[in-house]
This record gives structure tokens, C-alpha cells and sequence, in this order.
């Protein structure tokens, strides 16, 4: 473990009481309050010769979790806000709610970065889930490659619909629900390059409270690196038993 990791895990030990706190106050998540839950299936995609392992790797069943990152649906319908989207690479084609060894989670978000967050707020279309990019925000590590970024893009717009909701699960039943997932690294020349692409495939019908993100995992090989990374494994658990304490 890097310096720069092992002081964001003690960083992620001090922020965890407030973690803990805010979350049985708000008896929910402290971001990402709710959201919809779906199926996905993973097609490797990758063109340059580095990456195609690791595009292998991810192939297969996924779980694409779709959110707000402030607001419960559907009272943060018109407030300005980011979405999110949590995605749960599977060592195992098992559709359970359940983290599993061999199981990866990524968070993705409508900000390029923590900077630009209250800018992105207003920025995104919280309207459509499939009219926005998502970014990882925070860098992993890849052998061989060093330090890399994700982001999800949309490859078709949604049909109309009377909120984001019904839009998604419009373009899901007309098969047009899919996300190019990418990785920008500086040792591949810093542009974008396809990964993989994720078809959403069908809504599952279960308590979406049962999930739980695990920021930690690097069964995939992205390894989560730096500072924040680090800090977020513990703030996440605490914040996920402070709602579980206070949850009806």
C-alpha cells in the first residue's frame, strides 16, 4: 500500500463517526438516496491490444444501479443535481443483489471531477438518464498501464416518456438502454478508448435498499488509487450502517 493510500484509509477511519451520523439522521444514504436497479450484459470491446484482458475480464452479467445523487425520486425531479450510476462487474453470471467474490464495483457520476460538481449540478439533464456521460471521477491503477479513468457514454438517446424513469425503461424494451464503457490512460496518449459496451436488459423488481456499493473491490484489476479512494471504503460502511440503524 502506497503512502498516499494508507493516510486516506486513517482519513476514512476519522470521516466514518460523521459518516455514520449523517446517514441515521437522514435515515438513507448520504448520496444516492434511491434509485432503479437493472440486469446488464457485458460485451468486451476493446481495440488496442493493452486493454483487450482486462475488457475480457469484465464480460458477462453486470448490475447497473441508476441514480440521484441528492434528491429521493421523485422530489428531486426538478432540482438541480447530479446522476449516478454504480456498476457491478460479476466474476459470475448470478443475478443477486449480494457482492460475490470475483464481483467489482465502479461508481460513475455526471461531474468530470470534484471541482466541477456544483457546476455539473446544473449542467445535468436529471431528466433522462441516458442524455448525460459518467465519469469515475476518482483514478484506479491497471498493471502494466499505471493510473486510469472511466466514464459510461450513452450510445443511443431515449424515447419520450413522462419522467427519466419510464424513458429508461422504454429505451431497455426498445434494446437501445446501452453505455460505451471507456478508459482513458496517459500511458495510451490520453484519449478515450473503448472498453466495453453494457446493455441494459431488464429492471429488476427487488428492495434496491439491499445494495450495497463497495468502493474497495478490485477483483477486475482497477485497483482504486490515491488519497480519496482510500478514504472513501470506510466512509461508505459507515454511512451504509447508519441507515440500515435508523431504516424503517
Amino acid at each position: 500500500m502506497s503512502i498516499q493510500n494508507y493516510i486516506g484509509r486513517v482519513l476514512g477511519v476519522a470521516m466514518a463517526p460523521a459518516a455514520f451520523v449523517a446517514s441515521a439522521l437522514r435515515r438513507d444514504r448520504i448520496v444516492h438516496p434511491d434509485g432503479v436497479i437493472y440486469r446488464a450484459d457485458v460485451d468486451p470491446a476493446a481495440q488496442h491490444d493493452a486493454l483487450k484482458p482486462l475488457a475480457k475480464r469484465m464480460a458477462g452479467t453486470a448490475l447497473v444501479r441508476l441514480s440521484g445523487a441528492l434528491w429521493r425520486w421523485p422530489q428531486g425531479r426538478r432540482r438541480p443535481d447530479l446522476l449516478g450510476v454504480a456498476l457491478r462487474l460479476r466474476g459470475n453470471d448470478e443475478v443477486t443483489l449480494r457482492l460475490l467474490p470475483g464481483d467489482q464495483d465502479l461508481s460513475f457520476a455526471t461531474s468530470t471531477s470534484l471541482m466541477r460538481m456544483p457546476i455539473a449540478a446544473l449542467a445535468t439533464d436529471t431528466g433522462d438518464f441516458l442524455d448525460n456521460s459518467y465519469h469515475t471521477i476518482l483514478p484506479y491503477r491497471l498493471e502494466d498501464i499505471g493510473r486510469v479513468y472511466l466514464r459510461l457514454v450513452p450510445q443511443h438517446a431515449s424515447p419520450p416518456g413522462a419522467d427519466r424513469r419510464q424513458r429508461l425503461e422504454l429505451a431497455v424494451g426498445k434494446k437501445r438502454a446501452i453505455l460505451r464503457l471507456e478508459l482513458q490512460a496517459e500511458a495510451l496518449g490520453d484519449t478515450w478508448h473503448l472498453l466495453a459496451t453494457v446493455h441494459l436488459r431488464e429492471r429488476l423488481e427487488v428492495d434496491e435498499n439491499d445494495f450495497e456499493f463497495h468502493p474497495g473491490t478490485s477483483a477486475m484489476g482497477l485497483v482504486p488509487d490515491g488519497l480519496l479512494q482510500s478514504a472513501r471504503v470506510e466512509v461508505y460502511a459507515a454511512s451504509e450502517a447508519g441507515r440500515r440503524l435508523t431504516e424503517d
